[in-house]
């Protein structure tokens, strides 16, 4: 099963020894079509984006990696995916549509958004 992550499951980011642990395959590192913001999420830990599609046609086109993992293996990594994180389906810019990471709306009140920078590698580098 394909699965698009977005924060901190990407490589080198703290939970991405849950993918590997699963010996998940990274197919590859991508952008969404242009209908999603992303958000920088107030008191996670570790910290993590939020990921909302939106209506507007012109919104952000922000980077993900896309990993494969055995049915099983999704299965057990949907055990550690928290609240207000979600699973859905996102739209790649080559109009592939993948299982993804998503945060459920009421999670972004209050957070900031990032959409501009592209990505959450972006994000974290801005920080320093």
């Amino acid at each position: 099963m394909k699965l698009a992550v977005v924060g901190a499951h990407l490589s080198g980011q703290p939970l991405n020894k849950q993918l590997t642990e699963r010996n998940a395959k990274l197919l590859r590192t991508t952008r969404t079509a242009p209908a999603y913001k992303l958000y920088a999420l107030a008191n996670t830990t570790p910290p993590k984006p939020g990921l909302v599609r939106t209506r507007e046609s012109n919104a952000g086109s922000i980077e993900v990696e896309v990993w494969d993992l055995a049915p099983l293996d999704f299965a057990t990594f949907m055990e550690l995916v928290p609240p207000p994180m979600c699973i859905g389906t996102l739209e790649l810019e080559d109009g592939e549509k993948v299982k993804g990471f998503l945060v459920e709306p009421y999670a972004i009140a209050g957070a900031a958004e990032i959409t501009a920078l592209g990505g959450w590698r972006n994000y974290l580098k801005s920080l320093q």
